[in-house]
């Protein structure tokens, strides 16, 4: 309650500082901003500066400025991409004034968010690609990283399931790690973000896991914050942040204040949610079909029997759709205010959010409250402070998946001749049925709760004690207080006589601080020799602090702790106070760094950009400690040349080119130690401690060696704009976490034995189609292909590191990832076994795993997305397309439901029906067995069958959004004296063409380490489907 008065008070006095503002005058200017052609441009500033007045055009252009006093002022219009117009006005009353504004030669004066700091797109030198906080809101995602999907090139985002809160990989420029993280660094108005979904994992590095998915810890972000997005994509942006920049780095700058009056923003969405795809299994008739063919194909009489001591008459009459008892179609929710406003001293932005998104698998729910206040103020013309601060709270209601159970059973071994309930009075006093998979006595018995608090803040301090030269100096902190409550009942625990019940909580909590003061000086020589120089230090230091559990067994277990505070009073007092259960593995990680850039500018032309870091991380053994970074990187703006001009449809040619070393050091600490393990109850039912890791002191950061070359472009007058860049990629020292022999005496160890190659094209294609006075249509389009190769391995066999338990592998000359399976030839039309080929080609009807070889692989080609928006007047109608081609696509659990009507006791995919049953079929599938290994030669366990016959093209084209919006016209607006209403309808996953017939395609599926992420990206296990969503909103601007 304390938290919230605070809050309401800080409300208070925020809207008063704003209101200060606000004037009793009653004159104004209103009117339009039109490009050349009379287009409105939505989102162009209007400002008078002398009277700290501004505001934005909404969707048809309109803007509107109040509270003005009649006589002559100086308004300045200005718009990316469009040369800025100051004009005198008269003001009279209420005055109406139409700008209209030409392009400027491309957008080269608009100012970008680098590396700490922000340079004009004329004086970037790397590859950067921007995404607008209108677009992000605009897409409703789990997450703000999914609604990057399709919008940049080379960068690929995958949603990796339909569950609420559960983690998107994102991938810059291809995978460039084996074992170390692959995801890119997450920066925050300044802040380096906790952003691992395997923090906090728990004594058995299974915190985050549990429950079949990765939860997210991003998701806590407000999306209606974000001012843009900016993504460093090579060595010459990402390479100021050294040691963390082998992944790219993704800049997210928030919403701040603007002077002038309070301008208020609500938004409000009411969305309905259903899965993308349905998976289709078989009922129980079909199930019982196959079952008794299986038991005859084993060469057995009479029916076949059935599990859970079910009789056939029992499972005739019974005949249980677990997937539609597991799913919904769901409705959420989305409130978010906002206020901006300020003075000639402060500007100030607050914002409150509330999210309520539950997904379409029953009990599961994401809730999001949020604040933030990010303030600006100038104490004089040399001091000035900023302070950015945000209170989140994520309530994730869970649900088991995969394969944890739940819905993971309902796609798997929860049976359709399968009951929900039985009498008690003859189920041993357990109403629901228990000898099998029920997904529904599962959630109806499990309170699941995972409370994320998060506060992010930051203060800098900007002094400039001469002309030219600012000093800025800030600290932030990064405090994520995880709590993860699990309660089961009895009926869950037990299944005869129940009585057990069992409370759990798996408290982390996460303090990420960050200390760094930079020095910025611009000078010239003439006015053709420009240089900005930057030099900084920066330390960041991490601490996590968990609980390995907090446990109350028994039938004193009655409910989840979190509703329960005595039941967990009872738990601590044991397993904290008594058995002292705090831990911190991979707890402790520090960063120290200097760094500098110097950028060079002649006359508006050559741009040349050095920059170098030097990190120190107590990650890396003491041999290696400190790593050196550097990149250089240039541009020839060739339009700004004499002969370029004369060319009147050429607007833009910039050439780009660079080269840098940046590093990756994102592995969990403690790697380079020795250290043991206990294990409970293993010799003579005592704990043991058994040697695990294998010190290694030498171990240091991975080195990637990048080179970047780009074209960007504008013709006819910027109707046609975009980028065409090469890439080339090579990381050397690649982190290997490898298992080792057993004579050696420890389990693993983590050394630098790897080189990787990735390397590819971009393009990026931006095109204004028709403008004329009422209709528009612009096409945004990028593609990017990848070419990914581990170079060596050190010598090391492919069974040394594996993914998990997903088959794929790291084979020098292949992609990571690689599918590592016996390759499948089809079906003997005489006896209906499977022909398979050995490792020379030949075919063979013996399975074997020694045959197992390179037959896939998990990485795409190329990938993409195209963006189509038309204007008529008020309306606009937008589509976006993502697509993948060139992957293969994992199911590893679709051998388990091939084999379902055996003894495997799985459903069965529709899919698979078609399959061989009679001499001379020609099917798709061999014959079923009732016991697999005794009827396909060579294999020896039902789970031992990894094959591609169950490697599937991963290739697709999805709708990902279609929207419909409608603005009111400006003097509808003016008449209920509002500056913008906007009403829309958005789909989400409306439609995917794909090959696949298991499902959603775009899959990433719970991984259990970095290995496991980087080599298994596209593998699913019982992985739930994607959302698909239809979404009512209204955006109010006042």
């Amino acid at each position: 309650m304390k938290v919230f008065y605070l809050m309401k008070h800080s409300l208070l006095v925020w809207l008063a500082l704003i209101t200060l503002t606000a004037n009793a005058q009653t004159s104004s200017l209103a009117g339009k901003v039109l490009d050349e052609t009379g287009q409105p441009l939505p989102g162009a500033s209007v400002q008078i500066k002398n009277l700290q007045k501004s505001t934005t055009t909404t969707g048809d252009g309109a803007y509107q400025l109040g509270g003005l006093s009649n006589g002559t002022v100086t308004v300045t219009v200005s718009y990316i991409g469009y040369q800025s117009h100051s004009q005198e006005v008269s003001i009279k009353g209420n005055t109406n004034l139409n700008f209209n504004l030409k392009p400027s030669a491309e957008s080269l004066n608009e100012v970008v968010v680098v590396g700490y700091g922000t340079q004009t797109r004329r004086e970037i030198t790397g590859s950067i690609a921007k995404v607008t906080g209108d677009q992000i809101a605009s897409t409703p995602a789990p997450s703000f990283e999914s609604a990057l999907a399709g919008r940049a090139a080379g960068v690929q985002v995958t949603t990796g399931s339909g569950i609420a809160g559960s983690s998107a990989q994102i991938r810059i420029r291809g995978i460039g790690s084996i074992s170390g993280g692959g995801e890119p660094l997450y920066v925050i108005d300044g802040i380096p973000m906790t952003s691992d979904i395997f923090s906090g994992a728990g004594a058995n590095g299974d915190g985050r896991v549990r429950a079949g998915f990765n939860q997210n810890p991003l998701a806590t972000l407000n999306p209606n914050d974000i001012e843009s997005v900016d993504i460093l994509k090579d060595a010459g942006a990402a390479g100021i942040y050294g040691s963390r920049g082998a992944n790219g780095v993704i800049l997210i700058t928030t919403k701040r204040g603007k002077a002038g009056a309070p301008k208020f923003n609500f938004s409000s969405k009411v969305g309905l949610s259903s899965a993308s795809n349905r998976p289709h299994y078989t009922n129980s008739e079909q199930w019982l079909q196959l079952r008794q063919e299986a038991w005859e194909n084993d060469g057995n009489t009479g029916l076949a029997p059935l599990p859970a001591n079910i009789t056939w008459d029992e499972a005739k009459n019974t005949n249980t759709d677990w997937w539609d008892l597991t799913t919904r179609e769901a409705v959420s929710q989305d409130y978010s205010l906002s206020v901006s406003g300020g003075g000639k001293k402060y500007k100030a932005f607050l914002s409150g959010a509330w999210n309520d998104n539950p997904s379409y698998i029953v009990g599961n729910s994401y809730k999001r409250l949020s604040t933030r206040g990010n303030l600006d103020y100038t104490f004089n013309d040399k001091l000035s402070a900023s302070l950015s601060s945000s209170w989140a709270q994520g309530d994730n209601q869970r649900v088991l998946a995969a394969w944890a159970g739940g819905i993971g059973d309902a796609m798997s071994s929860a049976l359709p001749i399968f009951p929900i309930y039985k009498d008690p009075a003859t189920n041993d006093g357990n109403p629901y049925f228990f000898n099998g998979a029920n997904p529904v006595r599962s959630e109806e018995n499990t309170d699941w709760r995972t409370l994320d608090t998060r506060w992010i803040s930051n203060v800098y301090l900007n002094y400039t004690p001469i002309k030219d030269l600012t000093i800025r100096v800030g600290g932030s902190l990064d405090y994520n207080d995880t709590q993860q409550d699990r309660y089961q009942s009895k009926y869950l625990i037990d299944g005869a006589k129940p009585i057990n019940g069992q409370s759990l909580r798996f408290p982390v909590w996460v303090t990420n601080y960050n200390t760094n003061a930079t020095a910025t000086y611009n000078f010239k020589f003439t006015d053709k020799h420009k240089f900005t120089a930057l030099a900084g230090v920066e330390y960041q230091r991490s601490v996590t602090k968990q609980y390995s559990r907090i446990e109350l067994f028994g039938p004193n277990a009655t409910g989840v702790f979190y509703k329960n505070p005595d039941l967990l009073d009872q738990a601590t007092k044991y397993y904290v106070n008594d058995k002292g259960g705090l831990i911190a593995p991979d707890g402790r990680w520090a960063f120290a760094s200097v760094f500098a850039r110097l950028n060079y500018t002649y006359n508006d032309k050559f741009v040349i950009q050095a920059l170098a870091r030097t990190d120190g991380s107590s990650r890396f053994g003491p041999n290696n400690k400190y790593g050196f970074f550097p990149a250089i990187s240039g541009a020839w703006i060739a339009s700004q040349e004499d002969f370029v001009k004369s060319m009147e449809w050429v607007s833009l040619l910039k050439f780009r080119a660079g080269y840098g070393i940046t590093g990756n050091a994102n592995i969990p600490s403690d790697k380079w130690r020795s250290y043991y393990k206990v294990d409970e109850g293993k010799y003579g039912n005592e704990p043991i401690i058994y040697p695990s890791q294998l010190a290694n002191p030498d171990l240091k950061w991975e080195d990637i060696r990048s080179i970047d070359l780009a074209l960007e472009y504008g013709f006819l007058n910027n109707r046609i704009t975009g980028e065409i860049s090469y890439y080339n990629k090579k990381t050397t020292d690649a982190l290997l976490n490898i298992n080792l022999p057993d004579h050696v005496g420890y389990e693993s160890q983590y050394r630098n034995l790897g080189k990787i190659r990735n390397q590819g094209f971009e393009l990026s294609l931006n095109t204004k189609n028709i403008v004329s006075k009422d209709f528009s249509w612009t096409t945004n389009f990028n593609i990017a292909t990848n070419n990914n190769k581990i170079l060596d391995v050190g010598g090391l066999p492919s069974e040394a590191i594996q993914g998990g338990t997903n088959d794929t592998r790291v084979i020098v000359g292949y992609p990571i990832g690689t599918n590592f399976l016996v390759r499948y030839a089809g079906v003997d039309p005489a006896d209906g076994n499977p022909i398979w080929l050995d490792k020379d080609g030949n075919q063979t009807k013996t399975y074997s795993p020694d045959n197992r070889v390179a037959a896939g692989k998990v990485t795409p080609d190329f990938s993409g997305g195209l963006t189509n928006t038309f204007n008529y007047k008020g309306f606009e109608f937008s589509t976006l397309f993502t697509f993948v081609k060139g992957q293969d696509l994992w199911d590893n659990s679709a051998k388990f439901q091939f084999q379902g009507a055996s003894t495997q006791n799985w459903v069965v995919r529709e899919d698979f029906f078609d399959r061989w049953r009679k001499p001379g079929d020609i099917a798709k599938y061999p014959r079923s067995y009732y016991n697999t290994a005794n009827g396909y030669p060579g294999v020896t366990a039902q789970y031992l069958f990894n094959s591609n016959m169950f490697l599937y093209d991963g290739s697709y084209i999805k709708l990902k959004q279609a929207t419909i919006a409608y603005t009111l016209p400006a003097e509808a607006m003016r008449k209920l004296k509002l500056s913008n209403v906007k009403f829309y309808l958005t789909g989400v996953n409306l439609l995917t063409f794909t090959k696949y017939p298991g499902g959603d395609p775009e899959v990433a599926r719970d991984y259990e380490n970095a290995t496991d992420r980087n080599l298994s990206a596209n593998v699913t296990y019982l992985t739930p489907p994607q959302q698909k969503s239809f979404i009512l909103g209204v955006n109010l601007n006042f």
